[in-house]
């Protein structure tokens, strides 16, 4: 207890000797005008915090029901300055949608000046001030679709919708008046104030809700969504459902998902030793929403294709909804409660969020492996990148908060779990837990660096955590061993690359059915999968290894991974050596129709779906398709199968996607099909059309949507004549870093390349990242990732 007494004390004297430091350094050489460039720099981050307390906002929103009509608003924000200055405002949008901005009840000759709001010294006092703003709100993050609307803020979209002090380290309370259309639901981090029926009552049919004061947020945690939403409340769990869903089915998982929740929220209070540290708990569920879930304070979003299940779920799609699930309840802890201090430390809430996921989720699944799920989730993902010459450190320099969202890769998600529990190991689980209840105590409401962590882990350990973190997190960390014989290239347990002769690997291939132990055998996989993306293995040899092997195995994780490996092989079975193979795709066929474990028949048949190019079996395709009643598949899948089935059968495109809008009931998945079928028609100009639409950031505002349209657009099937569309989506890049939410550029990039093999294509992102040496290094490294199977050759 001393020596954390000692920590917290010379930690607190440390932070306010640099706050001090920076106070004195700004002022003397540094005018508030010049740390208004684009965006939020590290250095008007840290002037804003050496110099703004006791934050708050009021906000006051008129949502329209016309979703093109103007958002008219209004704000109040209080704080206390530690002495008279300037103050920087951040607002992404034209001065013209400043209406009125007064400071202190008086009119205020603020200046824009490039993304901000420069309000002068003269106006502002030391101690409170308060800032009174009308304007029209900004669209870029408010999301307004068909009868709803919902803001996604992360990571400093803030300021597209609301002037802001738009940084994580400036935690703020949020008071929400939202003006909706009296038919709508609304839903805010903090609770409503009355029920909706006792809510005001306004004229044209319209009402108020009116919210709580949140808990300290900052602004990317701030989050609303209203509209025609229904609800249900779970009173043993005390959460609450928002949801547009009209499928009997679908709505019959709620109570699971409020289940899995609620056990969530218990197993934190108890490791922790914190009681939950909000006011209420809700979740909504959106259509076409971004992410797969956002953890915002008291409203987490989810997407609504990833929360709700099929009909007959996979070992694998239930295991990713738990861990979805318990990821976004981790971070009410973790993240929310403490914040990182800048961006660059995002990576410490998505840590401790799949790291606690994967500890949430191991009770509620007893009779799986969790070692083996834990190698096939975290460590193959974060091959995924390390593997390619994007990879990155964990942490990562970030200068500006424009650029916050190229930081997220999965490198923050997957590896640092990885990083994460090597620490556990080297420490112990007892001094893990004690640091952690100590990091939640000291920061609770406030921000912390993963210096600070380090140091509380520190005082727990004599372990060297400093020169573990300096390997771990602060290098691109992707070492190579060489195989020197056979009994080597089995140890597939060390993270990195083991180099395999390709008699290793036949060796190697041999002896793993004879391996007892699954997750050993897990590892021994991904050993052989690593050497097959390298070139030691061809495609045709890991295809005659992987057949085999699925055939007889049982274990369901294990037969999940084979299936997931036979991705890439089928995908080149549009090479020579395999084009129209008809035997690799009987074998398939038949497996999905007997393989003893039902989830490997649909697996199978979900990888045939998308990879599977014969003439027999594209046959069997559309049969099943029109007889629309396998119950492997649920209607997604359909859906799926339809796009796929326009590209291979170009002559019967129209019938079959005709056919396929007749069978979608929902109106959200309705608008979907209509969005994305356009991508899989016949007619060449239309499809140019399409994509140069694709342009305009208005086009691409449904993202997941977007993805897949995208991605058809490249079908493997249409990728000679495709390549003309990769330069000019390369060239859009930066725009879709600007406009788009933090996972787009990577996915989008993605989405671009996944269905590309041909030299002409990879000449092409070769010639473009030539002719752009300047192209910011993080959204190179999304390139880079993206088309490391564009440059495997066989």
């Amino acid at each position: 207890d001393f020596r954390m007494k000692l920590l917290a004390s010379t930690t607190a004297i440390a932070r306010c000797l640099t706050l001090l430091f920076l106070l004195f350094t700004l002022a003397a050489c540094t005018s508030t005008q010049d740390l208004c460039e684009e965006g939020v720099s590290l250095q008007l981050a840290q002037h804003r915090q050496a110099t703004i307390r006791d934050l708050s906002y009021q906000l006051s929103f008129q949502i329209p029901e016309e979703r093109t009509a103007d958002v008219p608003a209004t704000e109040q924000i209080s704080f206390s300055l530690v002495r008279a200055t300037d103050v920087v405002l951040d607002f992404r949008e034209s001065a013209d949608k400043i209406h009125d901005l007064q400071v202190n009840g008086q009119p205020c000759p603020y200046r824009v000046v490039s993304d901000h709001l420069l309000l002068p010294a003269s106006s502002l006092r030391q101690g409170p001030n308060q800032v009174d703003i009308r304007f029209t709100a900004g669209n870029q993050s408010l999301n307004r679709r068909d009868g709803y609307v919902y803001t996604l803020f992360v990571p400093d979209r803030a300021r597209t919708v609301f002037p802001c002090f738009d940084q994580p380290n400036l935690k703020a309370r949020f008071t929400l008046t939202l003006d909706i259309p009296a038919h709508w639901r609304a839903v805010t981090n903090a609770p409503q104030l009355a029920s909706p029926a006792e809510t005001d009552s306004l004229p044209d049919g319209r009402r108020l809700c009116r919210f709580a004061t949140s808990e300290p947020l900052p602004t990317y945690l701030f989050a609303f969504a209203a509209g025609e939403f229904s609800y249900t409340y779970f009173e043993e769990y005390r959460l609450g459902a928002y949801h547009r869903e009209t499928d009997p089915a679908r709505v019959a998982q709620l109570p699971e998902i409020a289940r899995q929740i609620g056990f969530s929220l218990r197993w934190l209070e108890e490791y922790t030793g914190m009681a939950y540290p909000f006011a209420k708990y809700d979740f909504v569920v959106l259509p076409g929403f971004q992410f797969g879930g956002m953890e915002h304070t008291g409203a987490t979003f989810y997407n609504d294709n990833t929360l709700f299940l099929p009909p007959h779920p996979t070992p694998d799609e239930e295991l990713r909804r738990t861990e979805l699930i318990a990821h976004e309840t981790s971070h009410m802890w973790f993240g929310d409660a403490v914040t990182m201090d800048w961006f660059n430390d995002v990576w410490t809430k998505e840590v401790f969020a799949n790291y606690f996921a994967a500890e949430i989720t191991a009770p509620l699944f007893p009779s799986l492996n969790h070692d083996l799920n834990w190698l096939k989730t975290y460590d193959a993902a974060a091959r995924s990148q390390d593997r390619t010459e994007g990879r990155t450190s964990i942490r990562q320099p970030l200068d500006n908060l424009r650029r916050a969202g190229l930081i997220y890769n999965p490198i923050i998600y997957n590896k640092a779990p990885v990083m994460m529990r090597q620490m556990v190991r080297l420490m112990g689980k007892e001094a893990f837990q004690r640091g952690i209840r100590r990091y939640l105590q000291q920061f609770c409401y406030g921000n912390a660096t993963w210096d600070d962590l380090v140091a509380i882990f520190d005082a727990e350990t004599p372990a060297d955590l400093q020169a573990f973190s300096r390997e771990w997190v602060d290098t691109p960390h992707w070492p190579h061993y060489q195989a020197s014989s056979f009994l080597d290239g089995r140890d597939g347990s060390p993270y990195g690359f083991i180099q395999l002769s390709a008699a290793q690997a036949d060796s190697l291939m041999a002896y793993w059915p004879s391996e007892s132990d699954a997750t050993a055998r897990q590892a021994l996989l991904m050993n052989l999968y690593e050497n097959f993306c390298a070139g030691t293995l061809s495609a045709v040899r890991w295809m005659e290894f992987l057949l085999p092997m699925l055939e007889r195995e049982r274990d369901l994780l294990t037969a999940s991974a084979l299936v997931g490996y036979l991705g890439e092989p089928l995908r080149l079975t549009l090479d020579a050596q395999l084009a129209g193979d008809e035997e690799v795709t009987d074998r398939l066929w038949t497996l999905a129709e007997a393989h003893p474990l039902p989830s490997v028949r649909t697996q199978l048949l979900r990888q045939l779906m998308r990879q599977g190019y014969s003439p027999r079996l594209v046959g069997r395709l559309y049969q099943l398709w029109l007889s629309a009643s396998d119950a492997r598949l649920s209607e997604p899948d359909f859906t799926t199968l339809a796009y796929e089935l326009a590209v291979r059968l170009p002559e019967r495109a129209d019938s079959i996607l005709a056919l396929q809008e007749r069978r979608i009931s929902n109106p959200d998945r309705l608008r979907q099909f209509r969005f994305i079928s356009r991508a899989v028609v016949a007619d060449e100009q239309a499809r140019d059309t399409l994509f140069r639409s694709l342009a305009s950031h208005e086009a691409r505002r449904i993202e997941p949507w977007t993805l897949s349209l995208l991605y058809y657009l490249h079908h493997p099937l249409r990728d000679l004549s495709s390549v003309k569309y990769i330069r000019p989506a390369l060239e859009w890049l930066p725009d879709i870093q600007r406009t788009g939410d933090i996972f787009f550029p990577a996915n989008w990039c993605s989405s671009l390349l996944s269905g590309h093999r041909s030299p002409e294509a990879l000449c092409a992102v070769e010639t473009y990242l030539q002719e752009h040496p300047d192209l910011h290094p993080l959204l190179r490294n999304k390139i880079l990732t993206a088309v490391y199977f564009l440059q495997r050759r066989e």
